[in-house]
C-alpha cells in the first residue's frame, strides 16, 4: 500500500486504518511506503498490529526506486491516485503473475462515483492494469472504513465511568450547563467570526482544539493562543487545547462532544460514526469542487436548513453568524438525526470488506 501525504494527517490516517484493518480482521501481509512515516507515530501506530511500514525516501522523486518489488505481492494498493514507484511500477506492466492493482480514490458523495466504481483502465505505455475503487455511500460504491465492533465499543463507551476518567485525565471536566465542542477544521474556515458569535450567543460553550492550526485565529481573538492544557475564556466561550490524540482517542472524544468540526475525509468519517452532530469541512479545491462534493454530501444527510446553512457558511458559502445562531438553537434537537445517519450505513458492507472482495474476485 503506498500513500505520498497531501492533505497532512487525513490521507496518513486513512492509509493506517485502512492497512491496520486488512492485518488485524483480514489476516493480510500489509506493507505501508508512506512519505511521511512520522504521521503514524503521532497517530499512536501499534507495530503489534503487523503493519510494515517504510519510508518512502525524501530525496528521490515518486518515480525512483523505493524497494525491489516482492515477487509475491498479490495486490498493490495506491492510496488517492498515488504513482508507484519504479520497481513496483515495472512489475505492474505485465509477466505471468502481475499484483492487482487498485487506485483507492478519495471519498466522495456524488452520485457519479457509483457508476465509476470499480472499472478499470489500461495503460497504453505499458498495458498496466488499473482497477479504481471508489468509497461512498451507497451499496454500489466501495463503501466507508469501519472497524468491527465500533459501534460497540462506542456505545459501551459513552455514559460509562470509563468516559468520565478519560475526560478527566485530560482535563476536561465540562459544566452541567456547557456544551461540549470539538474543533478540528483548515485555516480558511472563519475561525474568528465564530468565535465570537459563541462568545455572545446564550449558551455557554468549551471548545477543544487538540490541533494547533488555529492558533492564529485564536491569538487574533484573544491576544494569545493558549497553550496545550491551558484555556481562555471570552463572554460565552470557553477555548480549551488539548494535546493531540491518537486515533483511538480521538474517537472517544468525537463520542463524548456534543458537536464537532471536522475536515477531510478521515475525521469526517469518524464524526458520522460517533452519531454525535457535527460540521464537515471539504478540502478546499480553487476550482471550488469542494463546494459540489459538501451540496452532495448536504443532499443525502438531509439534516434540516439550520444543518446545511451551516456547514456551507463553515466552507464560505454564506454568512456565518446568522447560520450559526439558528443552528446553535436547533442543536438539542438534531441528536435523532445523526444517530440515524450511521445506523443506516452501518447496514452496509465496510470498506475493507468490500476491498477484500472485490480483490478476491479478481485474484
Amino acid at each position: 500500500m503506498l500513500c505520498r501525504v497531501v492533505d497532512n494527517l487525513g490521507d496518513a490516517g486513512v492509509s493506517w486504518r485502512l492497512a491496520r484493518q486488512l492485518s488485524v480482521e483480514f489476516g493480510w501481509r500489509v506493507t505501508l511506503t508512506i512519505d511521511r512515516p512520522d504521521l503514524l507515530a503521532r497517530f499512536g501506530a501499534d507495530p503489534r498490529t503487523g503493519v510494515r511500514v517504510e519510508a518512502w525516501p525524501d530525496d528521490v522523486s515518486p518515480s525512483a526506486p523505493v524497494r525491489e518489488a516482492p515477487p509475491d505481492d498479490d495486490v498493490l494498493i495506491s492510496a488517492f491516485g498515488c504513482e508507484p514507484p519504479a520497481p513496483l511500477r515495472a512489475a505492474l506492466a505485465g509477466g505471468p503473475r502481475r499484483p492487482l492493482w487498485i487506485n483507492l480514490e478519495y471519498l466522495s458523495a456524488e452520485a457519479w462515483i457509483d457508476g465509476c466504481h470499480g472499472l478499470r483502465s489500461t495503460r497504453p505505455a505499458d498495458g498496466a492494469l488499473e482497477h479504481y475503487f471508489y468509497p461512498g455511500f451507497t451499496e454500489r460504491s466501495g463503501g466507508l472504513l469501519r472497524e468491527r465492533g465500533l459501534f460497540e465499543r462506542r456505545d459501551a463507551f459513552v455514559g460509562s465511568p470509563a468516559q468520565r476518567e478519560w475526560l478527566g485525565n485530560l482535563g476536561i471536566v465540562p459544566e452541567a450547563h456547557e456544551r461540549l465542542v470539538t474543533l478540528f477544521c483548515y485555516p480558511g474556515a472563519p475561525i474568528a467570526e465564530w468565535l465570537a458569535a459563541v462568545a455572545a450567543g446564550a449558551c455557554a460553550h468549551r471548545v477543544l482544539v487538540p490541533d494547533p492550526v488555529v492558533d492564529a485565529a485564536l491569538a487574533g481573538f484573544f491576544g494569545a493562543a493558549p497553550a496545550p492544557g491551558q484555556s481562555a475564556r471570552h463572554g460565552r466561550l470557553l477555548i480549551q487545547r488539548i494535546p493531540f490524540l491518537t486515533q483511538d482517542d480521538y474517537d472517544r472524544l468525537l463520542w463524548s462532544a456534543d458537536l464537532n468540526f471536522v475536515r477531510g475525509e478521515d475525521s469526517w468519517i469518524r464524526a458520522q460514526w460517533a452519531a454525535r452532530p457535527f460540521i464537515w469541512q471539504p478540502y478546499v479545491q480553487s476550482d471550488q469542487a469542494h463546494q459540489v462534493k459538501l451540496q452532495a454530501f448536504l443532499e443525502r444527510l438531509e439534516a434540516g436548513a439550520q444543518v446545511e446553512a451551516m456547514m456551507r457558511a463553515w466552507s464560505g458559502a454564506g454568512a456565518l453568524a446568522p447560520a450559526w445562531r439558528a443552528f446553535d438553537e436547533q442543536l438539542a434537537a438534531l441528536g435523532p438525526v445523526f444517530r440515524e445517519w450511521p445506523a443506516q450505513l452501518g447496514a452496509q458492507p465496510d470498506l475493507a470488506t468490500r476491498l477484500v472482495e472485490f480483490c478476491d474476485q479478481r485474484l
